[in-house]
């Protein structure tokens, strides 16, 4: 009992000792534990900023990529991120005025990432191309060009592939991904059509639709468009693979429909024997739709007419009448002939106005795109076989916008909306490839070249004894026309008379189907005005689907 209440008095301390000493223990491991959970958190939070660079990085790839497929650098003078100088660069929320190549993704990227955690963040975008055909990245590539160079087997550029590199720093964490990306080319229109418009005429040349005798035209006429159709199908695809005309105007609306879509000479035949045969033959079609193409495929067509140094703002205009040659009107000429070069004149004259191609010695583009106005594919006007090709051809996709009027794609009224004339063909010009105008209120010409009257006159009268009398019929064309003097060939004339004696000289008459077997033998040498050519139609490509090849995406941030 004693000894109880000694320790009970004691006031040495031990015990406080003790529990100081717990108490410390006790804290050193609760800061311990804090500074586990304090690293856990910094490490957390440095993470989520990782992610979030590594989203944004991501996101700057996919969205280059899709862009890719509507601007696929195709060509040196696309705007395109340098591959090794830097890229581009922009910074979430930005509202300076920014270079074409960001002003593609800004938008989207913008509006994507609002969070407070992507206030200041910056993205950073390469373009290289993948030579050699590269499908793992090294950052070697960045010395690579900016745009799809490569050389491919048939001599052509670009195998629509291209290394899109990105890169973001979001509060102060940088993630870079990479990734090959891939499109798709698609032709840009179908190749079963070679010519698509609202409506079609077939008109004789100037000389011929001088003719004054009805029986004569009739014929010629019957005889060219049966023996020549406006447009000739590809050999290697008989119809209905190509050589296809299809109409907007009302084809299928009622029994005799067609004869409203087709106009000229062809229109003009009483019993239209040359529509009812092209139509049984599935020559003719409706086309469903106004345009022939998409907007995105316009456009694509306009940036490619701008890589390739064929675009044209304004060309010069006039009257048919006083068309002349198109060419910028800022001076210099139309861009040069060449095969992968896009044409592209945006408006003529005031918009509503003529130009014309010369193509008396052959020229050649992928394609020929008007936007407002009327063109015309003109020749030397002397008929040459067609096998010739330095002269008189143009070997193209003709697409005529027929943007110069608002209303282009109502139904033809010969009141409110008249059709009008976008594509003219003439003076012996042909084109390879098709011609395309949108609109039911486009229409295309195709004009027969002017048969030659001396040559005529040559023809039916040499050799034989009647060639004597050659010249003097020639000389008749000075005073009595050419159609007098063509109707002097079919039913003969007195060349010299004299008094008392009286007719002297006479040419006899040779008859009309004598006369029109003359003038068809020239004018059938031209053939048809349109020859449908597949492979040119599918040359005429766009891009289409595109995005980062399986396999190629890469994280190229060390952890």
């Amino acid at each position: 009992m004693r000894l109880m209440r000694r320790v009970r008095h004691d006031e040495s301390g031990a015990a406080l000792v003790t529990a100081l000493l717990c108490t410390m223990i006790m804290l050193a491991l609760g800061l311990a534990l804090l500074a586990i959970v304090d690293t856990q958190a910094n490490e957390s939070t440095s993470e989520q900023t990782r992610d979030r660079a590594f989203n944004l990085s991501e996101s700057v790839l996919t969205s280059q990529a899709f862009v890719l497929g509507r601007n696929w650098p195709d060509g040196t003078p696309t705007p395109n991120p340098a591959c090794g100088a830097g890229g581009v660069t922009d910074t979430i929320g930005s509202t300076a005025t920014p270079v074409t190549a960001v002003a593609r993704l800004r938008p989207n990227l913008n509006v994507s990432y609002t969070d407070a955690a992507y206030t200041g963040a910056t993205w950073r975008m390469y373009v290289c191309d993948d030579v050699e055909g590269s499908t793992v990245w090294n950052d070697s590539l960045l010395s690579n060009k900016t745009w799809d160079g490569n050389l491919m087997p048939d001599g052509t550029f670009g195998n629509g592939k291209v290394w899109v590199r990105a890169e973001s720093t979001v509060a102060g964490k940088t993630r870079s991904v990479v990734g090959l990306v891939k499109v798709r080319e698609t032709a840009a229109l179908d190749p079963r059509y070679g010519l698509v418009a609202g409506t079609v005429a077939e008109d004789l040349g100037p000389t011929t639709a001088a003719l004054t005798n009805t029986s004569l035209v009739t014929s010629l006429t019957n005889g060219l468009i049966n023996t020549n159709p406006p447009v000739l199908q590809d050999a290697a695809y008989p119809v209905p693979q190509s050589g296809v005309t299809a109409l907007r105007c009302g084809l299928l609306d009622a029994v005799g429909e067609v004869k409203t879509c087709v106009t000229g000479a062809i229109g003009a035949l009483s019993s239209v024997p040359a529509i009812d045969t092209l139509v049984t033959q599935n020559r003719f079609e409706q086309f469903p739709t106004t345009e022939s193409t998409s907007q995105n495929t316009i456009g694509q067509l306009r940036t490619k007419a701008q890589n390739t140094l064929g675009y044209v703002a304004t060309s010069v205009g006039g009257t048919l009448a006083g068309a002349p040659a198109c060419a910028p009107t800022t001076g210099g000429a139309l861009p040069a002939s060449q095969a992968d070069r896009v044409l592209f004149i945006e408006k003529i004259g005031t918009g509503d106005q003529y130009c014309y191609i010369d193509v008396s010695t052959s020229k050649t583009y992928r394609a020929v795109v008007i936007g407002s106005g009327r063109v015309i594919i003109r020749g030397s006007n002397s008929i040459t076989d067609y096998s010739v090709a330095t002269s008189n051809r143009l070997t193209a996709v003709v697409y005529a916008l027929n943007l110069q009027t608002a209303n282009h794609a109502a139904a033809v009224d010969p009141v409110t909306n008249p059709s009008r004339e976008v594509v003219r063909i003439d003076r012996a010009a042909r084109v390879t490839g098709a011609v395309h105008a949108d609109g039911k209120s486009g229409k295309v010409n195709l004009v027969a070249p002017d048969f030659n009257t001396n040559a005529l006159i040559n023809g039916l009268l040499c050799p034989g004894a009647l060639c004597v009398l050659a010249p003097t019929v020639t000389a008749l064309i000075g005073t009595l026309g050419v159609s007098g003097t063509v109707d002097a060939l079919i039913n003969g004339r007195c060349l010299v008379s004299l008094p008392i004696l009286g007719c002297t000289v006479a040419l006899p008459g040779l008859g009309l189907n004598t006369v029109i077997g003359g003038i068809t033998a020239q004018l059938s040498t031209y053939g048809s005005a349109i020859h449908s050519d597949v492979a040119t139609i599918n040359a005429l490509t766009v891009y289409g689907a595109s995005g980062v090849a399986p396999g190629t995406f890469r994280d190229l941030t060390p952890r």
